[in-house]
């Protein structure tokens, strides 16, 4: 039988990012997903108008149902908005999935710019979620908004990738994506479980802005966590399922080009 995901997202209808990127890098891989939505965006490629959470009641309504029924090998967090949404679906992940490994996209904001996390989420994300995952995976931003390390270099994200691991994280993917290069490379960081430091490396390809990297990425990082491949196997076959997408990236509207998944 095919392995199993819970993703917890929100939704992106423009199909770029979020949710809907998520199932389709799980179909991809030939990983059944379920999907709890845990808010609404109004978005397209260019840019976000509007957000909605739902009712917490209604979450904690998803969430206790599926659990009920299902068993799963892996779960996907993403975009989550506010604390006391965090805190709804750290409670259930420790009431019903506290074995069930956890991957976390830390997500603060999008693309454009929008921010997609309210700034007084930022410690509960760090105290009830970050703490209880197998990896977490910040981009740059993201990573200095975590850790407080102005990162300009591949010293400087090791720096705060340890410091994210202080919070309690098993395994810390810093992502190198935002950072500018001379070389013409990107360059992520993982941090593992032994404190061990490994450079996971891939050509840049200039295409501009693109949409749904970070979703994907940790998407494909659970597939393969959820088919029983290690941390720095999983993160590796992510990288370059990522990489093949953006190479075949398309623009579907004005604004930022999608990956192209297959």
């Amino acid at each position: 039988m095919n392995s199993k995901i819970l993703i917890i997202a929100g939704s992106d209808p423009s199909g770029g990012a979020g949710l809907q990127a998520d199932i389709k890098t799980a179909q991809c891989h030939g990983v059944y997903s379920s999907a709890i939505i845990s808010c609404l965006t109004a978005q397209n490629t260019q840019k976000v108008t509007s957000i909605h959470n739902p009712p917490i009641s209604f979450l904690r309504s998803q969430l206790t149902t599926i659990f009920e029924d299902i068993k799963f090998d892996a779960i996907k967090i993403g975009m989550l908005g506010t604390r006391d949404i965090i805190e709804e679906v750290a409670h259930n992940l420790n009431k019903y999935a506290k074995n069930t490994p956890v991957i976390l996209d830390p997500v603060i904001a999008a693309t454009s710019g929008d921010l997609l996390l309210k700034e007084n989420a930022i410690g509960s994300l760090k105290e009830n979620l970050i703490s209880n995952s197998l990896i977490t995976t910040p981009n740059i931003d993201e990573a200095k908004i975590l850790s407080g390390v102005e990162i300009n270099s591949l010293a400087d994200m090791k720096k705060a990738a340890q410091i994210i691991k202080i919070f309690g994280a098993k395994n810390v993917l810093v992502k190198g994506g935002h950072l500018s290069s001379l070389d013409g490379k990107i360059k992520s960081v993982l941090l593992d479980e032994k404190d061990d430091f490994y450079i996971i490396t891939n050509k840049r390809i200039e295409v501009g802005s693109i949409h749904g990297t970070g979703c994907t990425l940790a998407s494909a990082i659970t597939c393969n966590i959820s088919k029983g491949h290690d941390v720095l196997t999983s993160v590796r076959l992510a990288n370059k399922f990522v990489y093949r997408g953006i190479k075949a990236g398309i623009k579907i509207g004005k604004g930022s080009l999608v990956l192209n998944l297959k």
